[in-house]
């Protein structure tokens, strides 16, 4: 497969943050099993919280909790507490977008 000289795409296979810009920051995390994102929250923006492999819990407020799998997207206000819990090794892209 060739490369061109000015690509239009970008391949992204990064580990932490990996977009931010005015409107976006997109994270990509692996959690062990077992590791934890503690609860924090992600004022004005709108997350989308999308699992590529493994199965994570992510709790909410500390009051809603989600068993998220491959392929499954949780969408929610950053103004929610979030953490997270590998349930086993897990892989997931956080995308954070900033309300205008």
């Amino acid at each position: 497969m060739t490369q061109p000289t000015h690509p239009i795409g970008q391949e992204i296979n990064a580990f932490g943050q990996v977009i931010n810009n005015k409107e976006l920051m997109l994270v990509h995390l692996r959690l062990k099993s077992g590791e934890q994102v503690p609860p924090h929250d992600h004022k004005g923006q709108e997350v989308f919280f999308t699992v590529v492999a493994g199965t994570v819990e992510v709790t909410l407020d500390e009051t809603e909790t989600y068993r998220l799998s491959t392929g499954t997207v949780l969408h929610f206000p950053g103004e929610a507490r979030v953490g997270v819990k590998a349930v086993e090794e897990s892989e997931f892209f956080v995308y954070l977008i900033n309300r205008q």
